[in-house]
């Protein structure tokens, strides 16, 4: 400080210490200007108000940010990939179906992630509907690969070894965590089975009556689907719904948009063998199926027994379940019919 000079004591330089004085500054009467030097900057104390504040501030928004940075990325992770699967998207593969199968699950891995492999921190892992999805759509590949594969036995009539691995290994990743592993091996053994049908080394799954197995598993869905819907629909456990009338929604919403992508992919379609009403029941199944797969309220209520104020969505979506059943059994019925029409005429 310029005012040190000022300071009423002398310097002790050279002196030993015995004869240095003992100096103490208490009482004694110091110079204005040293006590001016002494004061403290008014610039220097606002500057620390400012400091003061702004590190409040930062604590607040760190605070508030994390309060809602965690509900927001628990939204943002509920992301449901309903969209159709067009021809352009399975061209490479040698069976349609195949292709099919095998887009449902890449877009699941590629785009939201499987749920089941997210830590428990993960915001992913507080979501319901998103793991009843891939957990029906899971389910509904398994049950369809195993279906394919006892209707294209070895030359032991064994059902396909690709197609029954692809089926264990998707009824693996059903509900359950670290399901990354079983999904890549259950593709590969897709992807291994069609590239067995572009050598002609598989059967072909493609007769009629192929195609009414697959639609018997198909209403088989529908009927499961259906069960658990009515039972959510005839009660109110929670406000405004439970987790089990979520799960139990999105469950068959996902076995409905398997079954119409798939519907639309069976090689029986797109090689021309129906017959003209057998085509219209085709028509009639397809949209109930895909009216199913994208009923998608905001948010989901069930409140038995209160429709005046609440809506029962278990009630609507076992509707759609029970037309898409309605609907696929009578296709069944009308290929049988043109079956035994065309016993009749070939005898």
């Amino acid at each position: 400080m310029t005012a040190v000079k000022n300071l009423p004591v002398s310097s002790t330089k050279g002196l030993s210490e015995a004869e240095a004085p003992v100096v103490t500054l208490l009482g004694t009467d110091l110079p204005e200007a040293y006590l001016d030097d002494a004061e403290p900057s008014p610039l220097m104390e606002k500057a620390n108000q400012l400091w003061r504040r702004f590190k409040r501030l930062m604590l607040l928004a760190i605070i508030v940010g994390a309060a809602t940075f965690y509900p927001m990325s628990i939204l943002s992770g509920h992301h449901i990939d309903d969209r159709e699967i067009f021809p352009s998207d399975t061209l490479g593969w040698e069976s349609t179906e195949i292709g099919t199968m095998l887009t449902l699950l890449g877009r699941e891995l590629t785009g939201a992630g499987w749920t089941g492999d997210r830590p428990d921190w993960h915001p992913q892992a507080r979501l319901t509907a998103l793991p009843a999805w891939q957990s029906g759509l899971a389910g509904a590949l398994s049950d369809y690969s195993a279906v394919l594969a006892s209707r294209a036995p070895d030359s032991s009539g064994r059902p396909d070894a690709d197609l029954s691995a692809a089926s264990r290994l998707l009824s693996l990743a059903e509900g359950t965590s670290d399901s990354l592993p079983s999904l890549s091996a259950a593709a590969e053994a897709l992807q291994r089975y069609d590239g067995r049908l572009a050598r002609n080394l598989a059967p072909e799954i493609n007769s009629v009556g192929d195609l009414d197995a697959r639609l018997i598993e198909l209403t088989d869905w529908a009927n499961n689907s259906l069960t658990a819907l009515r039972q959510s629909a005839n009660t109110a456990q929670g406000w405004p719904a439970s987790t089990s009338d979520i799960e139990a929604i999105y469950h068959a919403r996902a076995r409905a948009h398997v079954a119409g992508e798939l519907l639309k992919a069976a090689p029986q379609i797109s090689a021309g063998q129906l017959s003209a009403l057998a085509m219209s029941n085709y028509d009639d199944a397809l949209f109930a199926w895909r009216r199913a797969a994208l009923f998608s309220p905001l948010i989901i209520m069930s409140q038995a027994r209160t429709d005046l104020i609440l809506s029962d969505h278990p009630g609507t979506m076992a509707f759609y379940m029970s037309e898409a059943a309605t609907a696929t059994e009578a296709l069944r019925m009308s290929l049988r019919n043109q079956e035994m029409r065309s016993a009749d005429l070939s005898k």
